[in-house]
């Protein structure tokens, strides 16, 4: 329902259509940030909304200029979700004008370990490499500890015994410890939201301990 003031041209909104999110992870690291004037006796609300099946839709919600996309974290899993902004613009007077400049949305997908037990899960992990180059794992949530081999080539597979400190490679005659930056995976207790760097498939085998 029109209010006096969208009658009268003070108060105006743009809504963006169903913008694609191609991410199938556990989670995402999100960013919404925007250039604006806003003048004083001027309101300028900027809100999103997402859909991870495509028809269901959240609740518009309001955005903190350079927070996180609401309803999109690390505990979001996607399977090529969707979402919408929208953009509510109300001045107090015709001499008042406040500027929508333009917006930024940053994703980023993350893997989130949650190790339930009562010691620090050391996993066994297959890293089969496409394309040659580095591969890391980053763990955010704990002072940023860094699991990273580099110079691998494409298609090469490396196991790594993180618990009892083994390296193996698919390729004949060739030892990668050198290219090991020595820190092993250790994932203390609770969760772990880790970035990964570099392409690659890669499967873990653990086993949670309990004291």
């Amino acid at each position: 329902m029109a209010n006096w003031l969208s009658i009268i041209n003070l108060q105006g909104m743009y809504k963006s259509p169903a913008q694609s999110l191609p991410l199938i992870t556990d989670g995402v690291l999100s960013k919404i940030s925007w250039e604006m004037e806003q003048p004083l006796e001027s309101q300028i609300v900027v809100q999103t909304r997402v859909s991870t099946n495509g028809y269901e839709w959240s609740e518009w919600r309001n955005c903190l200029n350079g927070g996180q996309v609401p309803d999109l974290n690390e505990d979001s899993h996607l399977n090529n979700a969707k979402f919408m902004f929208r953009v509510l613009i109300r001045s107090n007077s015709y001499h008042i004008i406040p500027k929508f400049k333009h917006i930024t949305f940053e994703f980023e997908p993350v893997l989130v370990f949650d190790n339930k037990g009562d010691l620090h899960c050391k996993p066994e992990i297959w890293i089969t490499k496409k394309e040659n180059g580095d591969f890391s794992i980053q763990n955010l949530t704990h002072n940023l500890d860094e699991f990273k081999f580099m110079d691998l080539i494409h298609d090469e597979t490396i196991y790594v015994n993180n618990d009892a400190e083994d390296i193996e490679t698919s390729l004949p005659i060739t030892y990668r410890y050198s290219n090991f930056n020595d820190n092993y995976l250790a994932f203390p207790r609770g969760k772990n939201i880790l970035r990964i760097k570099g392409k690659a498939d890669i499967r873990l085998r653990y086993q949670f301990k309990m004291i």
